[in-house]
């Protein structure tokens, strides 16, 4: 592996990697959040105004073997701004945390070598962000010594709202996955099923069509607005976040990491289930369920579930995250808490200082 990255310091020139980058996260990537078909049209949108510093790792052969997509950020206040190194996806939509390192196995170690080498002679940032990478990742823990050896501060935080992800290890195949609730459970949505087929003239369908997606995708935000109203945090607030969803999942889905699952009658779409998935780990990336009381009796959502965590195991994924609500999906679908760990890296007086306060304000200690 070449010792030192490539550095591109602009998005359009991230665009001649896109091609390697998607082959590299399809094999080495542990969340659907670092494809680059959602990060790369997220950058556009949100991080224009920032300096990319998007790090790339060729091997002896000029395999791309390593990516860290970050930015900096010459933050507030204006008389001495704050220089923050980010990963892309830990700023911007609501939708953040899970972006990392992506590097194959084989080269992990000597990446994150190198962007430590990288991070003790690049002279601009004072400030290190790194926020909710994938359970397991040894990145956090690699900074961590890093910053012993070179005199910065680590300050690891809990954020008390989304720090604890709920997973499931989903069985290797679709009569695994018949069998991970029980007969029991089974028969009685079966029942629900035929139902809403009869009564309804429902139908539930696993992954719609490329050409169906605009009509899903649509009725993801018409059915959050329905439920929240005012309350509701992802579109009415950030028309920038519809635009991403209609470019990003089509893409995603053309490249097969995110499928749709719909549960529809003649009347239309009343629930919506987005899932992502790179190299076996896959994700809910949101549900959006009707509030009309005819739908209960059928658990639209209960179903969605089950599709959309079908397709996984048909696709051959491992690991299935439903981040961070637990509840029923603890009681019912049997998933487990883990723990994401979340840090800020200072360096110099300010740097230092500045990641001190900023990881207490985000564990949520106050005066």
């Amino acid at each position: 592996m070449t010792d030192r990255p490539q550095i591109v310091t602009d998005l359009g020139s991230v665009d001649s990697l896109l091609d390697d980058w998607r082959a590299l996260t399809a094999r080495a990537a542990r969340s659907g959040l670092e494809s680059p078909d959602w990060l790369l049209p997220l950058a556009r949108r949100y991080l224009a105004a920032d300096a990319p510093r998007f790090l790339a790792w060729r091997d002896g052969g000029g395999q791309l073997v390593g990516v860290a997509p970050l930015s900096l950020l010459a933050d507030r206040p204006r008389w001495r701004p704050l220089r923050q190194l980010y990963w892309w996806g830990t700023s911007g939509p609501r939708m953040r945390g899970l972006v990392d390192v992506v590097a194959t196995d084989s080269a992990r170690g000597e990446v994150l070598d190198s962007l430590c080498d990288w991070l003790r002679t690049d002279q601009e940032w004072e400030l290190l962000r790194i926020l909710r990478p994938q359970v397991g990742s040894p990145t956090p823990a690699r900074l961590r010594a890093e910053a012993r050896r070179a005199g910065w501060s680590y300050a690891g935080f809990h954020n008390p709202v989304r720090s604890t992800t709920y997973q499931l290890d989903v069985p290797d195949s679709a009569e695994g996955w018949q069998r991970h609730l029980g007969s029991k459970t089974r028969k009685v949505m079966r029942w629900e099923v035929r139902k809403f087929a009869d009564f309804r003239g429902g139908r539930l369908e696993a992954a719609v069509e490329e050409a169906a997606l605009p009509e899903a995708l649509n009725s993801v935000e018409a059915l959050l607005r329905d439920r929240w109203g005012e309350a509701e945090v992802y579109f009415r607030v950030d028309p920038r976040f519809r635009q991403l969803i209609n470019e990003s999942i089509p893409l995603m889905a053309r490249h097969g990491s995110a499928w749709v699952s719909v549960a529809r009658d003649d009347e239309g779409i009343h629930g919506v289930l987005v899932s992502l998935a790179q190299n076996g780990y896959a994700m809910a990336l949101m549900v959006a369920m009707t509030t009309d009381p005819a739908y209960r009796p059928f658990s639209l959502g209960k179903h969605l579930f089950d599709l959309g965590i079908g397709e996984a195991v048909a696709r051959g994924c491992h690991v299935y995250d439903f981040l961070w609500v637990g509840g029923y999906k603890e009681s019912f679908w049997h998933a487990v808490p883990r723990e994401l760990e979340s840090a800020m890296v200072g360096r110099g007086v300010v740097g230092r200082t500045a990641a001190a306060l900023l990881a207490r304000r985000e564990s949520g200690f106050r005066r």
